[in-house]
């Protein structure tokens, strides 16, 4: 599963990284890689993989199309450990150009991105969101939207993600490590917890061998299988859709054979074009324009005078939604928060073992995905948690995943 997830998410986020290689070139070379690192990797920690993948990306430095793909594995094993700022930064080192100002924002407003997108949502059947999958912010979105989207009558919740039929064996109190490979992040596991626990149905469609037989393959058989589980007997279902990068785009992914297929026009909706990067230097120049000349401290979008919804590629999807630059307190982001309470880690539980990971755990399931992670390099790296009631032990681990300390809080 986690090949099929890596390659799936390759296909996607693909770029100009290697000029010089057609998509299939790039493709296949990545695949001959791919077994190396797989057995680098496998049966190892999160810390531990951080560590191979660094080791393996100056090994493959020369490799452009390799170095590539390690960059963003390291990215998204990053994003899993509670590092933001190293998750972005090693997608920043990849071969990309920032995009220049669109001028047509300086007249637009903004708008609470939350509000604007429920207030419009009745008029729609299915909604979808993007997300880059080294970003858990973006999946912040989407937790926002789900209260104000179920009063709008929405109750399906598909997510890109899930792993065949995860939706029936799901928990409502807690997420399994094998409902998927980008849910073990935390701000995922937290989504889908959410979701369950306002009535919404889970579903799955992103699965078999159509997965790496191109992008149409792919497609085509995922709008058949959310018409099949969803629309087929409940022809005014309203769906949220969670994918990954492209798939929101109207002009030959996901979105379109979902219009052609089902004859309903969705609301499609952009967190990854213009966005926050690691260093301003890496911003796309219409990113750093709206934070420096706008003040907002929650994801907005922009509209004309008209109050219509402004797109950076109208042709593709609806709507860019904008993050403010995070804001941070304890080396943790003030969005992943998520209403819960920041706990300043006691150092001592790690030991003087370092690399440590500090995890929170509802009901320390055998396999439960944590609701909050992190790992700890040094002893002079202050570090907070993530906690609520439901939280009910924390549990710290050395590079190994060797018990240092359990704390009980309930």
């Amino acid at each position: 599963m986690r090949t099929l997830f890596l390659v799936a998410a390759l296909l996607t986020s693909f770029t100009c990284s290697a000029d010089e290689q057609s998509h299939e070139e790039y493709i296949k070379e990545v695949n001959k890689a791919f077994d190396r690192v797989f057995e680098a990797t496998d049966g190892k920690t999160l810390s531990q993989q951080v560590n191979v993948l660094k080791e393996l990306s100056v090994e493959f430095a020369d490799n452009e199309a390799v170095y590539d793909m390690l960059l963003q594995e390291r990215g998204t094993t990053y994003s899993f450990i509670g590092q933001h700022q190293q998750a972005l930064a090693a997608f920043d080192k990849r071969n990309s150009k920032p995009k220049n100002l669109y001028q047509e924002v300086k007249s637009l407003s903004t708008q609470n991105a939350v509000d604007a997108i429920v207030e419009t949502s009745g008029e729609y059947q299915i909604l979808m969101i993007n997300e880059a999958h080294h970003v858990p912010q973006h999946r912040v979105l989407t937790y926002r939207l789900l209260k104000g989207l179920w009063e709008q009558g929405y109750r399906y919740l598909a997510l890109e993600a899930l792993s065949e039929n995860a939706e029936n064996e799901l928990a409502k109190d807690y997420v399994s490590e094998k409902s998927g490979f980008y849910t073990v992040e935390p701000v995922f596991a937290n989504l889908l917890v959410h979701a369950q626990q306002l009535g919404f149905q889970l579903v799955s469609y992103d699965y078999g061998s159509e997965m790496q037989g191109g992008t149409e393959a792919r497609e085509k058989s995922a709008a058949k299988n959310l018409r099949e589980k969803i629309f087929d007997n409940t022809p005014d279902a309203k769906v949220i859709i969670h994918v990954g990068y492209n798939h929101i785009n109207e002009d030959g992914w996901l979105a379109y054979y979902l219009k052609e297929s089902l004859e309903l026009d969705p609301l499609t909706i952009n967190q990854t074009e213009i966005a926050e990067k690691s260093e301003k230097k890496f911003e796309s120049e219409t990113y750093t324009w709206l934070v420096e000349n706008h003040s907002f401290d929650a994801p907005v979008l922009l509209m004309d005078s008209e109050r219509k919804f402004w797109s950076s590629a109208p042709e593709k999807y609806d709507v860019n939604v904008i993050w403010p630059r995070t804001e941070y307190s304890l080396n943790r982001p003030d969005w992943a928060r998520l209403g819960r309470e920041l706990m300043h880690v006691d150092i001592s539980w790690c030991g003087e073992s370092y690399p440590c990971t500090v995890q929170v755990y509802r009901l320390d399931g055998e396999d439960e995905v944590p609701t909050d992670r992190i790992v700890i390099s040094t002893e002079n790296e202050a570090s907070g948690i993530f906690i609520s009631p439901s939280s009910s032990q924390i549990k710290i681990t050395n590079a190994e995943g060797e018990v240092l300390h359990t704390e009980l809080l309930k």
